[in-house]
Protein backbone atom coordinates (compact mmCIF):
# COMPACT_ATOMS: atom_id res chain seq x y z
CA UNK A 1 0.00 0.00 0.00
CA UNK A 2 1.06 3.58 -0.58
CA UNK A 3 1.55 6.05 2.26
CA UNK A 4 -1.72 7.73 1.28
CA UNK A 5 -3.61 4.43 1.40
CA UNK A 6 -2.17 3.59 4.82
CA UNK A 7 -3.16 6.99 6.22
CA UNK A 8 -6.65 6.56 4.79
CA UNK A 9 -6.81 3.16 6.48
CA UNK A 10 -5.73 4.72 9.81
CA UNK A 11 -8.46 7.38 9.43
CA UNK A 12 -11.19 4.79 8.95
CA UNK A 13 -10.11 2.54 11.80
CA UNK A 14 -9.75 5.54 14.12
CA UNK A 15 -13.35 6.45 13.25
CA UNK A 16 -14.39 2.91 14.21
CA UNK A 17 -12.83 3.42 17.64
CA UNK A 18 -9.55 1.55 17.17
CA UNK A 19 -7.11 2.27 19.99
CA UNK A 20 -4.00 0.30 19.00
CA UNK A 21 -2.01 -0.11 15.81
CA UNK A 22 0.60 -2.88 15.79
CA UNK A 23 3.07 -2.58 12.94
CA UNK A 24 4.64 -5.88 11.93
CA UNK A 25 6.09 -7.59 8.86
CA UNK A 26 8.20 -8.95 7.32
CA UNK A 27 10.38 -6.11 8.45
CA UNK A 28 8.36 -2.86 8.75
CA UNK A 29 11.47 -0.67 8.97
CA UNK A 30 12.19 -1.44 5.31
CA UNK A 31 9.47 1.11 4.48
CA UNK A 32 10.95 4.54 3.77
CA UNK A 33 7.72 6.19 5.00
CA UNK A 34 7.87 4.54 8.44
CA UNK A 35 8.28 7.84 10.32
CA UNK A 36 5.45 9.48 8.40
CA UNK A 37 3.09 6.57 9.09
CA UNK A 38 3.74 6.26 12.84
CA UNK A 39 3.62 10.02 13.34
CA UNK A 40 0.26 10.15 11.56
CA UNK A 41 -1.10 7.27 13.64
CA UNK A 42 -0.10 8.99 16.88
CA UNK A 43 -1.72 12.23 15.70
CA UNK A 44 -4.93 10.21 15.29
CA UNK A 45 -4.68 9.10 18.91
CA UNK A 46 -3.56 5.51 18.32
CA UNK A 47 -1.19 3.57 20.54
CA UNK A 48 1.56 2.34 18.17
CA UNK A 49 3.62 -0.80 18.78
CA UNK A 50 6.41 -2.03 16.52
CA UNK A 51 7.66 -5.58 15.89
CA UNK A 52 11.11 -5.54 14.29
CA UNK A 53 14.23 -7.69 13.95
CA UNK A 54 16.26 -4.69 15.17
CA UNK A 55 18.69 -4.50 12.25
CA UNK A 56 17.45 -1.10 10.99
CA UNK A 57 16.75 0.64 14.30
CA UNK A 58 19.55 3.22 13.95
CA UNK A 59 18.28 4.23 10.51
CA UNK A 60 14.87 5.14 11.93
CA UNK A 61 15.70 6.94 15.17
CA UNK A 62 13.48 9.89 14.20
CA UNK A 63 10.45 7.64 13.70
CA UNK A 64 11.00 5.62 16.85
CA UNK A 65 10.24 8.61 19.08
CA UNK A 66 6.60 8.28 17.97
CA UNK A 67 6.38 4.58 18.90
CA UNK A 68 4.84 3.51 22.23
CA UNK A 69 6.51 0.09 22.47
CA UNK A 70 8.90 -2.17 20.57
CA UNK A 71 9.35 -5.93 20.55
CA UNK A 72 12.12 -7.97 18.95
CA UNK A 73 12.74 -11.68 18.61
CA UNK A 74 15.50 -13.18 20.71
CA UNK A 75 15.46 -16.97 20.82
CA UNK A 76 18.25 -17.56 23.31
CA UNK A 77 21.97 -17.05 23.88
CA UNK A 78 24.04 -16.10 20.84
CA UNK A 79 24.68 -19.63 19.43
CA UNK A 80 21.00 -20.62 19.74
CA UNK A 81 19.58 -17.36 18.40
CA UNK A 82 21.96 -17.22 15.44
CA UNK A 83 21.20 -20.86 14.63
CA UNK A 84 17.50 -19.99 14.28
CA UNK A 85 17.76 -16.43 12.92
CA UNK A 86 21.09 -16.23 11.07
CA UNK A 87 24.67 -15.52 12.06
CA UNK A 88 25.30 -12.09 13.55
CA UNK A 89 21.66 -11.36 14.40
CA UNK A 90 22.08 -11.82 18.16
CA UNK A 91 24.46 -8.88 18.43
CA UNK A 92 22.13 -6.73 16.30
CA UNK A 93 19.20 -7.39 18.62
CA UNK A 94 21.22 -6.65 21.76
CA UNK A 95 22.48 -3.36 20.29
CA UNK A 96 18.94 -2.42 19.27
CA UNK A 97 17.52 -3.23 22.71
CA UNK A 98 20.14 -1.07 24.41
CA UNK A 99 19.54 1.82 22.01
CA UNK A 100 15.75 1.70 22.42
CA UNK A 101 16.08 1.58 26.21
CA UNK A 102 18.30 4.68 26.11
CA UNK A 103 15.51 6.44 24.21
CA UNK A 104 13.12 5.61 27.06
CA UNK A 105 10.85 3.46 24.89
CA UNK A 106 9.40 0.29 26.49
CA UNK A 107 10.89 -2.79 24.81
CA UNK A 108 10.45 -6.51 25.30
CA UNK A 109 11.67 -9.63 23.53
CA UNK A 110 9.75 -12.48 21.92
CA UNK A 111 11.18 -16.00 22.05
CA UNK A 112 9.82 -18.80 19.89
CA UNK A 113 10.20 -22.09 21.73
CA UNK A 114 11.63 -24.83 19.49
CA UNK A 115 13.59 -28.05 19.97
CA UNK A 116 16.74 -25.91 19.81
CA UNK A 117 15.97 -23.86 22.90
CA UNK A 118 13.12 -25.48 24.86
CA UNK A 119 15.54 -26.92 27.43
CA UNK A 120 17.28 -23.55 27.82
CA UNK A 121 14.35 -21.30 28.72
CA UNK A 122 16.10 -20.38 31.97
CA UNK A 123 18.97 -18.92 29.90
CA UNK A 124 16.54 -16.78 27.91
CA UNK A 125 15.04 -15.51 31.16
CA UNK A 126 18.49 -14.83 32.61
CA UNK A 127 19.32 -12.85 29.47
CA UNK A 128 16.08 -10.85 29.72
CA UNK A 129 16.74 -10.09 33.39
CA UNK A 130 20.28 -8.97 32.63
CA UNK A 131 18.82 -6.53 30.10
CA UNK A 132 16.06 -5.54 32.57
CA UNK A 133 13.31 -6.35 30.09
CA UNK A 134 10.42 -8.81 29.87
CA UNK A 135 10.02 -11.77 27.50
CA UNK A 136 7.07 -13.25 25.62
CA UNK A 137 7.62 -17.00 25.23
CA UNK A 138 5.52 -18.89 22.67
CA UNK A 139 5.91 -22.43 21.24
CA UNK A 140 6.47 -22.78 17.51
CA UNK A 141 3.39 -24.17 15.76
CA UNK A 142 2.00 -25.23 12.40
CA UNK A 143 -1.31 -23.88 11.10
CA UNK A 144 -2.33 -24.96 7.62
CA UNK A 145 -4.35 -21.83 6.81
CA UNK A 146 -1.75 -19.37 8.04
CA UNK A 147 1.68 -17.98 7.27
CA UNK A 148 2.94 -20.55 9.80
CA UNK A 149 2.37 -23.34 7.27
CA UNK A 150 5.90 -24.37 6.33
CA UNK A 151 5.62 -28.05 7.24
CA UNK A 152 9.28 -28.82 6.53
CA UNK A 153 10.48 -25.90 8.63
CA UNK A 154 8.08 -26.84 11.40
CA UNK A 155 9.30 -30.44 11.37
CA UNK A 156 12.89 -29.21 11.75
CA UNK A 157 11.99 -26.93 14.68
CA UNK A 158 9.26 -28.92 16.42
CA UNK A 159 9.87 -29.84 20.03
CA UNK A 160 9.31 -33.22 21.67
CA UNK A 161 5.86 -33.08 23.31
CA UNK A 162 7.11 -34.45 26.63
CA UNK A 163 9.91 -31.89 26.84
CA UNK A 164 7.55 -29.06 25.83
CA UNK A 165 5.04 -30.01 28.52
CA UNK A 166 7.88 -29.96 31.05
CA UNK A 167 8.85 -26.52 29.74
CA UNK A 168 5.27 -25.29 30.05
CA UNK A 169 5.08 -26.66 33.60
CA UNK A 170 8.22 -24.65 34.37
CA UNK A 171 6.64 -21.46 32.99
CA UNK A 172 3.42 -22.14 34.90
CA UNK A 173 5.42 -22.47 38.14
CA UNK A 174 7.17 -19.18 37.41
CA UNK A 175 3.82 -17.46 36.95
CA UNK A 176 2.52 -18.98 40.20
CA UNK A 177 5.64 -17.71 41.98
CA UNK A 178 5.03 -14.18 40.64
CA UNK A 179 7.98 -14.02 38.24
CA UNK A 180 8.14 -10.56 36.69
CA UNK A 181 10.01 -11.54 33.51
CA UNK A 182 7.35 -13.66 31.74
CA UNK A 183 4.68 -11.59 29.96
CA UNK A 184 2.03 -14.12 28.93
CA UNK A 185 -0.52 -15.34 31.47
CA UNK A 186 -0.59 -18.57 33.41
CA UNK A 187 -3.91 -19.33 31.67
CA UNK A 188 -2.20 -19.19 28.27
CA UNK A 189 0.46 -21.72 29.23
CA UNK A 190 -2.10 -24.01 30.86
CA UNK A 191 -4.28 -23.90 27.74
CA UNK A 192 -1.31 -24.61 25.46
CA UNK A 193 -0.25 -27.53 27.66
CA UNK A 194 -3.77 -28.98 27.42
CA UNK A 195 -3.78 -28.38 23.66
CA UNK A 196 -0.49 -30.23 23.12
CA UNK A 197 -1.46 -33.10 25.42
CA UNK A 198 -4.82 -33.58 23.69
CA UNK A 199 -3.48 -32.85 20.16
CA UNK A 200 -6.11 -30.17 19.60
CA UNK A 201 -5.87 -26.51 18.59
CA UNK A 202 -7.44 -23.57 20.40
CA UNK A 203 -9.92 -21.35 18.57
CA UNK A 204 -10.17 -17.72 19.59
CA UNK A 205 -13.44 -15.86 19.97
CA UNK A 206 -12.73 -12.26 18.96
CA UNK A 207 -10.64 -12.35 15.76
CA UNK A 208 -12.46 -10.37 13.10
CA UNK A 209 -14.72 -8.62 15.60
CA UNK A 210 -12.46 -6.91 18.16
CA UNK A 211 -9.16 -7.11 16.26
CA UNK A 212 -7.98 -7.74 12.72
CA UNK A 213 -4.90 -7.71 10.49
CA UNK A 214 -4.33 -5.75 7.29
CA UNK A 215 -2.36 -7.49 4.55
CA UNK A 216 0.35 -5.57 2.66
CA UNK A 217 -2.08 -5.01 -0.23
CA UNK A 218 -5.01 -3.91 1.97
CA UNK A 219 -7.11 -7.03 2.62
CA UNK A 220 -8.78 -7.03 6.05
CA UNK A 221 -8.18 -10.44 7.68
CA UNK A 222 -9.37 -11.65 11.10
CA UNK A 223 -5.80 -12.16 12.38
CA UNK A 224 -2.20 -12.18 11.22
CA UNK A 225 -2.19 -15.96 10.85
CA UNK A 226 -4.87 -15.83 8.13
CA UNK A 227 -3.54 -12.86 6.23
CA UNK A 228 -2.56 -14.89 3.13
CA UNK A 229 -6.14 -15.99 2.47
CA UNK A 230 -7.46 -14.16 -0.60
CA UNK A 231 -11.14 -14.25 0.40
CA UNK A 232 -10.96 -11.18 2.65
CA UNK A 233 -12.30 -7.88 1.29
CA UNK A 234 -9.75 -5.24 0.27
CA UNK A 235 -10.15 -1.97 2.15
CA UNK A 236 -8.63 0.03 -0.68
CA UNK A 237 -11.44 -1.16 -2.94
CA UNK A 238 -14.52 -1.16 -0.69
CA UNK A 239 -13.38 0.94 2.27
CA UNK A 240 -11.75 -0.39 5.41
CA UNK A 241 -14.79 0.06 7.62
CA UNK A 242 -16.92 -2.01 5.25
CA UNK A 243 -14.21 -4.63 4.84
CA UNK A 244 -13.89 -5.02 8.61
CA UNK A 245 -17.60 -5.06 9.39
CA UNK A 246 -18.17 -7.65 6.65
CA UNK A 247 -15.42 -10.12 7.56
CA UNK A 248 -16.97 -13.52 6.83
CA UNK A 249 -17.15 -16.31 9.38
CA UNK A 250 -13.59 -17.41 10.10
CA UNK A 251 -13.80 -21.20 10.69
CA UNK A 252 -10.05 -21.56 11.13
CA UNK A 253 -8.39 -24.72 12.41
CA UNK A 254 -7.15 -23.05 15.58
CA UNK A 255 -3.60 -22.43 16.82
CA UNK A 256 -1.51 -21.94 19.96
CA UNK A 257 -0.41 -18.38 19.11
CA UNK A 258 0.27 -15.84 21.85
CA UNK A 259 -2.67 -13.90 20.35
CA UNK A 260 -4.85 -16.29 22.35
CA UNK A 261 -3.82 -14.34 25.45
CA UNK A 262 -5.12 -11.13 23.89
CA UNK A 263 -8.28 -13.01 22.90
CA UNK A 264 -8.79 -14.00 26.55
CA UNK A 265 -8.19 -10.38 27.55
CA UNK A 266 -10.92 -9.22 25.16
CA UNK A 267 -13.14 -11.99 26.55
CA UNK A 268 -12.77 -10.31 29.97
CA UNK A 269 -10.92 -13.12 31.72
CA UNK A 270 -10.02 -11.29 34.92
CA UNK A 271 -6.81 -13.22 35.61
CA UNK A 272 -5.55 -12.43 32.12
CA UNK A 273 -6.53 -8.76 32.45
CA UNK A 274 -4.63 -8.51 35.75
CA UNK A 275 -1.60 -10.21 34.20
CA UNK A 276 -1.78 -7.84 31.22
CA UNK A 277 -1.81 -4.84 33.55
CA UNK A 278 1.13 -6.08 35.64
CA UNK A 279 3.36 -7.21 32.80
CA UNK A 280 2.53 -4.88 29.92
CA UNK A 281 0.25 -1.94 30.60
CA UNK A 282 1.98 -1.01 33.86
CA UNK A 283 5.32 -1.09 32.06
CA UNK A 284 4.04 1.49 29.58
CA UNK A 285 2.47 3.80 32.14
CA UNK A 286 5.70 3.84 34.16
CA UNK A 287 7.86 4.78 31.15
Amino acid sequence: MTTEQICRMIDQFAELGTSRLSITGGEPLLREDFTEVVKYAREKGLFVSLATNGSLIEKHIDGLKYVNSVNMTLDGPEPVHDQQRGKGNFKKVIRAVELIKKMGIPVYIVSVITKNNCTNIHKILELARSLNIKVLLQPVFFAEQSHANNLEGYANARYDDKIMIETLDYLIRLKEEGDQSVILSKRYYMNVKKSIASETKIKCRNAGSLFCTISPDGRVAPCNLLVRDMRWLNGNEVGFKKAFINIPEVNCGGCISSFLDIDDLYSLKLDVAWNYYKHYLKLLTMS
